[in-house]
């Protein structure tokens, strides 16, 4: 099963193309890797709204929503040491123009902070704090950025501490024992490109080769061949009336078509995808109530079965 795979490493990142729901997806992967008995953490990248309102807090199952400024902040702290000196070198204004100039900067240092968590061990223990940490990266094109950042800084920077942490991190999302790269996608254009895309560039510069794809907001099957002729015939013939308080048959059989066509759209990119992204497939529903604690529930099954 592909839950137990990825549930099995240290470090699972998430991509893809904005709006396809990688948080969702990412919270329903903890809830599926806590029901294992995992200790999980589930983190986000300067997100405007926390994982926790949804993810709650239950032992072994925890968030964290990294600001890139403060993670930067922090290795200023842990580096200087002297807190007056630190203290001045944050207050710095030439240090706040170098943090939002200097390019990649700002993503290493989110990177070197997850790397941090995956290898931190609870104290007075070997055990590692978190069993699971999974990342929701950023969309796409900051996705791929962001993964190919300690590339480019190890490459830059042969000797000194940056440069060695950037091959830690480096070797760290290469490993295939320890790290997995999903790739969240939906059943539209865009997101199908953005999706075989992100795979080719991924294995062909960074070396991480992905392996799965999460195929979400999948609309299901929820009429028969038969029903599906019907209403077809019926729309054609124009039909209508009333069918129950406040709804007409007109406006059943326009949102009976709007489903099928969902429908279709679904299984045409599923099978596009299929054959652009040579990974697993695993399809997720559409889910028509608010994301909240109940529909991660569901999601989590669903990737408990797949």
């Amino acid at each position: 099963m592909i839950v137990d795979e990825l549930t099995d490493k240290r470090l699972v990142i998430l991509s893809g193309k904005g709006g396809v729901g990688k948080s969702v997806v990412g919270m329903a992967l903890a809830l599926a890797a806590h029901r294992r008995g995992k200790r999980v953490l589930f983190v986000e990248v300067d997100a405007p709204f926390g994982a926790a309102r949804v993810l709650g807090d239950e032992p072994g199952l925890s968030s964290l929503n990294l600001d890139p400024a403060e993670v930067m902040d922090e290795y200023v702290r842990q580096t200087v040491r002297v807190d007056l000196l630190a203290r001045k070198v944050l207050d710095s204004p030439v240090y706040r123009r170098f943090f939002a100039a200097a390019p990649g900067l700002p993503d290493l240092m989110v990177l070197g902070k997850i790397m941090v968590l995956v290898e931190a061990h609870a104290r007075w223990s070997q055990r590692p704090l978190h069993d699971l940490v999974i990342v929701d990266a950023p969309a796409t094109g900051h996705g791929l950025a962001f993964l190919k950042v300690p590339l480019a800084a190890s490459q830059a920077v042969p000797v000194g501490p940056v440069g060695k942490n950037a091959r830690r991190i480096l070797r760290l999302l290469r490993d295939p024992e320890r790290t997995a790269l999903g790739i969240v996608a939906i059943p539209e254009e865009m997101a199908a490109v953005e999706a075989a895309e992100l795979h080719r560039m991924a294995t062909a510069e960074i070396g991480v080769a992905p392996r799965v794809l999460f195929l979400n907001q999948c609309h299901e099957r929820r009429l028969s061949d038969g029903d599906e002729r019907e209403v077809l015939r019926l729309s054609a013939s124009r039909a209508d009336g009333p069918l129950a308080a406040g709804v007409t048959v007109a406006a059943a059989l326009a949102a009976a078509r709007r489903h099928v066509r969902r429908r279709k759209l679904t299984r045409f990119y599923a099978t596009r995808l299929r054959r652009s992204v040579p990974v697993p497939l695993v399809a997720l529903p559409y889910l028509h109530e608010e994301i909240g604690p109940q529909s991660i529930r569901v999601l989590a099954e669903r990737l408990e079965a797949a």
